[in-house]
């Protein structure tokens, strides 16, 4: 047996008590250090389609602040990245929207796009966009949604807006045409003063995309994929020569000319300032004419009619996913969607609450019905109508269109002039 001098036991001692005590304080450092580390966040990239009012006429400042904010703090782990929404080149150019799904989300590059979806075929033909494992909420989607966002049997979009064409007036029959020989009556017995129509027929976009709504107004809507084709119908070109001849005054056509598609606002203003009977144009310019001061009680609006019958065509609004979108990604893209689209999220939006709440709303189309049974949204007589005039709508052909819609522009044009 060792035996040990007491003093050697007593530094023995000390040099123990010393090890333990700097054992335990790194360990504690370490647990604190843990502590003090938090988890990187993982970024998501996201465009969001631009063509929506500024209701607070910011430059979108409070509405991308307040989507910013709220998504994260439902989704602490997520870095939300918007595209400025005053940055708007590029969603109807397929080079640049593929661009955005190729590039590094560290260099310009977006997670996640929300596109129109007549560009949607193509970006499935060109292998940038990868499809979206069933969403839980597509039992919510306008029917017309639904069928947008599918290619090949499979879902490549999540939808969020819808949009068509309307028309504006302050004469009960105006609105209530159901074809278009019924609109141009109705016009005619209007005051014989002033134009009866504004809007815009011009762009590479706008007019064969109205030529196509023409069309299912005289035909019908399930073959309008049929009508994307050089070869135009006499029969609706009959229909929106007579349309565009409403537009005429002194001798010029300011819908035709260019005058009102380089002045984006000019149609809408005229009609709000009771210069013309009726105007043309998507729902939401209904914000910017009770804006200009026209009064609500007064403005009317229903689906156009282009053709022998009223079948409306939807535009649809979707987001995609890129193609190397991994798990992480997909989760946040699928947080995101399932936020931007939760009924309170559209309440406030549509009712442009982020521009205070006497502010006027922004009269957009949503593509989830449950959207229309909010207490705000549901209260508002506009959308009561909005509701009903897309009931059966179907959406414009989700692939073709891009292709052929320059010749198209070109031959309807040629016949309108």
């Amino acid at each position: 047996m060792k035996v040990f001098h007491k003093s050697a036991l007593f530094v023995l001692g000390l040099i123990s008590t010393s090890i333990f005590v700097s054992i335990t304080r790194i360990g504690e450092f370490n647990q604190v250090g843990k502590a003090q580390i938090s988890p990187s966040k993982n970024t998501l990239r996201v465009a969001l389609f631009p063509y929506i009012p500024d209701t607070a006429n910011d430059k979108y400042s409070k509405l991308v602040k307040r989507i910013e904010t709220e998504f994260e703090q439902k989704n602490p782990s997520i870095d939300l990245v918007l595209k400025p929404l005053t940055d708007d080149d590029g969603f109807y150019e397929p080079d640049t929207l593929k661009k955005w799904l190729t590039e590094s989300p560290a260099n310009n590059g977006y997670h996640l796009v929300e596109i129109d979806t007549l560009l949607l075929g193509d970006l499935v033909k060109s292998n940038v966009i990868q499809r979206w494992n069933a969403p839980l909420t597509q039992h919510d989607w306008h029917p017309a949604a639904r069928s947008a966002v599918t290619v090949n049997n499979q879902i490549y979009g999540v939808p969020h807006w819808l949009c068509s064409h309307f028309i504006f007036s302050r004469d009960k029959s105006v609105v209530e045409a159901k074809s278009i020989s019924q609109l141009l009556t109705a016009l005619n017995r209007l005051n014989p003063k002033i134009p009866n129509i504004a809007g815009d027929l011009r762009g590479s976009w706008n007019l064969p995309a109205l030529y196509l709504d023409a069309w299912a107004d005289t035909y019908g809507l399930n073959k309008v994929a049929s009508a994307i084709s050089p070869n135009l119908d006499p029969v609706v070109m009959q229909s929106l020569k007579a349309f565009s001849k409403e537009c005429v005054t002194n001798g010029k056509n300011p819908c035709l000319d260019e005058t009102y598609h380089d002045d984006f606002d000019l149609s809408a203003k005229d009609f709000a300032k009771g210069k013309v009977d009726a105007f043309f144009g998507y729902s939401e310019r209904l914000n910017f004419i009770l804006a200009q001061g026209a009064s609500a009680r007064d403005i009317k609006i229903a689906s156009a009619p282009f053709g022998r019958g009223k079948h409306p065509l939807l535009f649809v609004d979707a987001f995609v996913l890129r193609k190397d979108c991994d798990q992480a990604c997909q989760k946040a893209a699928s947080s995101f969607v399932a936020y931007i689209n939760a009924p309170s999220t559209q309440e406030w939006i549509l009712m442009s609450q982020d521009a205070g709440k006497k502010a006027i709303p922004r009269y957009l189309l949503p593509a989830t019905l449950s959207v229309f049974q909010t207490p705000k949204v549901k209260q508002d007589p506009y959308y009561k109508v909005l509701k009903s005039e897309i009931t059966n709508a179907l959406p414009y052909p989700n692939s073709g269109f891009p292709a052929i819609r320059e010749q198209m522009n070109n031959s309807i044009l040629k016949e309108l002039q």
